[in-house]
């Protein structure tokens, strides 16, 4: 939800965690008027250790704001919407779809379109990692407190099939411009049965995953005022902006212009593009 910029910093995991877990992008922003900071869509799942207060997420249909010391959000195809006072602070921790198992011994459908509270799952887990994330000084020691408690929680995975493993591998080696058709053939399975595994496995299916990759690298180089929107569309596999328009406030709600003017947040922690892009 926070992404890399000046307002950040940003560290690799301990060696082993690394087939599971992406980046730790520590955030402390401050200063900014009060308002709501959207959380997009991605291909990470978004495990947030709170720095201080609890990150306040708001759920629109039940009207109601829900207060998080340690949050994990499955894979979702629309925004989050995140309450703040001017001021944010944590660490978000990008787990690979494959971390679930890893972690908690369930796959990431599990956790897919919703937000759960980790000490409601792993309380042991989500309490020494607040408590040793908010008592730490400095970044160096709040990024080692969490590489050895997620080492130590590490355990041996069981699954998912390898087919459904490749498949993720190639749509995000791809930034979501394959055809799901030649990533079937490519692991010997008909479409609807790789899209079946697919989505048991990881919550949405193989065409939304691709569809998430190639939105969230517009919206990395939308960040990073990395071109035109016309521009951004056609490297990212659009037909054209107008497409991209659509695509953004499907899974937004907002345009990509009027994203960046009404989150502060966003404009403070501008992602970085994609090393590939």
């Amino acid at each position: 939800m926070a992404a890399s910029g000046d307002a950040n910093v940003i560290r690799r995991p301990h060696p082993s965690l690394r087939p599971f877990v992406g980046d730790y992008v520590g955030y402390d922003i401050a200063g900014v008027p009060a308002g709501v900071h959207l959380g997009l869509p991605s291909g990470a799942l978004t495990f947030i250790v709170s720095i201080g207060e609890p990150l306040y997420e708001y759920d629109e249909a039940a009207d109601r704001t829900e207060g998080y010391d340690v949050l994990l959000a499955g894979l979702h195809l629309e925004r989050t919407l995140i309450r703040h006072h001017g001021a944010m602070a944590g660490i978000q921790i990008n787990f690979s779809p494959l971390a679930p198992r890893a972690f908690f011994g369930n796959p990431a459908s599990v956790f897919a379109h919703r937000s759960v509270e980790v000490a409601d799952i792993s309380r042991p887990l989500a309490v020494e990692l607040h408590e040793r994330v908010n008592v730490a000084r400095g970044w160096p020691a709040r990024f080692a407190a969490i590489d050895d408690v997620l080492v130590r929680a590490l355990h041996p995975v069981i699954g998912p099939r390898p087919q459904v493993a490749e498949a993720w591998r190639r749509i995000v080696r791809s930034l979501g411009d394959v055809p799901v058709s030649l990533v079937a053939d490519h692991v010997g399975w008909s479409r609807r049965h790789l899209t079946a595994q697919f989505r048991a496995e990881f919550g949405i299916a193989p065409k939304e995953a691709a569809r998430v990759m190639r939105f969230n690298r517009a919206r990395r180089l939308i960040g990073a005022d990395a071109g035109t929107l016309a521009a951004i569309a056609v490297v990212c596999g659009y037909v054209d902006q107008p497409h991209l328009n659509r695509d953004f406030k499907a899974l937004t709600g907002t345009s990509p212009t009027e994203w960046l003017s009404s989150d502060a947040i966003a404009r403070v922690s501008r992602p970085a593009p994609l090393a590939n892009s």
